[in-house]
Formats: C-alpha cells, sequence, structure tokens
C-alpha cells in the first residue's frame, strides 16, 4: 500500500473544518448574530468572518475558541457534539 493511499485511510475525517464552520454560522444566525457584531465580539476583521458567512472558508480554531469563549450557545453545541463520541 502506498504512503499516500494509507495516509488518507488513516486521516479520514467524519466532520471537516468547512462543516464545523456551516453549523456554527447556522447557529449564530439563528441567535439573529450578523457578521459585523460576530467581529466585534470576537475581536476580528469583519473581513474574516465575511469569508465564515458567505465564501464557505473555514474558521481558524482560534477563532473556534473565542466563539466558545463568548457564546454559550457554541460551548454547548460543542459540548455535546463530544459527547456522542
Amino acid at each position: 500500500m502506498s504512503t499516500k493511499n494509507l495516509w488518507q485511510i488513516c486521516h479520514k475525517k467524519d466532520l471537516n473544518n468547512n462543516d464545523l464552520t456551516r453549523y456554527i454560522v447556522k447557529l449564530l444566525q439563528e441567535h439573529q448574530i450578523n457578521i459585523k457584531q460576530a467581529a466585534s465580539d470576537l475581536d476580528i476583521s469583519v473581513h474574516r468572518t465575511h469569508n465564515w458567512y458567505y465564501k464557505d472558508i473555514g474558521m481558524t480554531a482560534l477563532d473556534l475558541i473565542r466563539m466558545i469563549e463568548k457564546y454559550e450557545f457554541v460551548r454547548q453545541a460543542v459540548a455535546s457534539s463530544l459527547l456522542f463520541e
């Protein structure tokens, strides 16, 4: 078996970064949090939040950590997803 095939088998993920970002953006939209408010709350650029909302670009780990610290509903969603694993 080639190294490339082995790597693909070992690192296959059920949930990738873009899926997680789409889910969190959906949660933010349900709580009526727009891109400017999220950028202000998380102390990041509006351009970066715009990329999550509309351009299907995944968020960084730092953005996720800041969201977990700031928003209780994101913290609960992440905690509940960890319980299922």
